[in-house]
């Protein structure tokens, strides 16, 4: 788990700090499956998780058969040997695949505050190798004697319905490696292959190197903390289990366990020149008028700029080294107080009642929740407005030659974990 803590000031002194934790332990299980959030300025559309599991099995073996982005992982089921298969047997007692294709919620907890998120999983493609050690010899190519092992002559590249063609097979005189996808119908509807011929268990037809495809529905990474999400499903082998092969397959073990690994790290930056950490108040359109004799001006102001990158809720509050309990005050040193505003405006980002920060008062007594509109804002040109009004004008040229002078601090904790 990675925590970061920023706070920047403003005014005459700006400053930024990260403070970096890593905790946690993975948990052991059979496969794991990583994805990660992790936003971009460079990319500011992208606002999902994106897989980060090496890419194993089929996909390996035949990486044309996998182009844009499609991937498997290699699933240790182990060997699945089979009894005596008969031609005409019924379904459960011949070659017989049922995967869990239909999506299973996964609970995934983060690894220190323990809060939940749900993951959604599926089997979408199961790919294996089967194995026999007495094919046809009388054949003239393995093709054929593939082929001619199955009702109506029909190779394993070509699925069982429901399950669908998703990929070449590729063969060998004693084994046929295949893929087939797998529609959420066959969670309940099975994919059954049946022999032409008796095949005994002396030929030793056994299915190896399983490895499947998989559909994964991640939560809304802007409603989770930053760090490591956990949590595991475990997969029953075995006839009406979650991977079936039926009544005459003997699996080498009874379950499987996936786990499920998400890893948040939300983008918190805020960029300030040195030159924006100082507020020079000025009439808005300088003294010149003053000093030839206009009158007064009505207030004094000045802008700061900085920029402002976002994908997590952030708290804002403000500081000075001078209040009334609730603004801000100037001081001469002298016994001469007068308050002055400080303003945020922030493209991009809300408040918690869903306003946009525009010319938003800060106050001393109250922290400011505010968060990105759209998922993540990047290089927000933001603003902090510090103004004195007509009042406080009024109060300062009353003594003249005197200095004013206060420091304010705007303090940004990013709320990402």
């Amino acid at each position: 788990m990675k925590r970061a803590l920023a706070r920047c000031a403003a005014g005459r002194m700006a400053t930024c700090a990260w403070l970096l934790v890593a905790s946690g332990l993975a948990l052991a299980a059979d496969v794991r499956i990583t994805a990660e959030f992790k936003p971009s300025v460079f990319n500011p559309g992208k606002t999902a998780f994106i897989n980060t599991t090496p890419i194993s099995g089929y996909c390996v073996n035949y990486p044309g058969e996998c182009p844009n982005g499609k991937f498997t992982i290699a699933l240790p089921l182990g060997t699945v040997h089979f009894g005596e298969l008969l031609p005409g047997a019924p379904n459960r007692e011949s070659i017989y695949f049922r995967v869990p294709s239909e999506f299973v919620d996964v609970t995934v907890r983060h690894a220190v505050s323990g809060e939940p998120a749900i993951v959604r999983f599926r089997v979408s493609v199961f790919s294996a190798m089967y194995q026999i050690d007495g094919l046809a010899s009388g054949a003239s190519d393995a093709y054929g004697a593939h082929a001619a092992l199955w009702q109506d002559g029909v190779r394993w590249v070509y699925p069982a319905a429901p399950c669908t063609y998703s990929g070449v097979g590729g063969i060998g005189w004693d084994f046929y490696h295949f893929a087939w996808g797998t529609p959420p119908v066959t969670h309940t509807t099975p994919c059954v292959k049946k022999p032409s011929r008796v095949i005994p268990t002396r030929e030793r037809f056994r299915l190896t190197n399983h490895s499947v495809a998989y559909e994964l529905v991640t939560p809304n990474p802007f409603g989770m903390k930053n760090g490591v999400y956990r949590g595991s499903q475990v997969f029953s082998v075995s006839p009406h289990g979650d991977f079936d092969f039926g009544d005459k397959a003997i699996p080498s073990r009874s379950s499987i366990e996936l786990e499920f690994e998400l890893t948040v790290a939300h983008h918190f930056q805020l960029d300030m020149s040195d030159a924006a950490r100082r507020a020079v108040l000025e009439p808005p359109r300088g003294w010149g008028e003053w000093l030839a004799g206009a009158a007064a001006p009505t207030k004094l102001g000045r802008d700061l700029g900085f920029v402002l990158s976002l994908s997590a809720p952030v708290t804002v509050s403000l500081g000075c080294a001078s209040t009334d309990g609730r603004r801000c005050r100037l001081d001469n040193g002298q016994g001469s107080r007068v308050p002055y505003s400080v303003a945020l405006s922030i493209p991009g980002i809300v408040t918690n009642a869903a306003q946009p920060v525009s010319r938003l008062e800060m106050t001393t007594d109250q922290i400011r929740s505010l968060s990105p509109a759209q998922g993540f804002t990047a290089n927000a040109k933001s603003r902090i407005h510090v103004e004195a009004g007509e009042q406080s004008v009024a109060e300062m040229i009353k003594h003249p030659g005197s200095k004013y002078a206060d420091v304010f601090t705007l303090t940004f904790d990013a709320q990402t974990d």
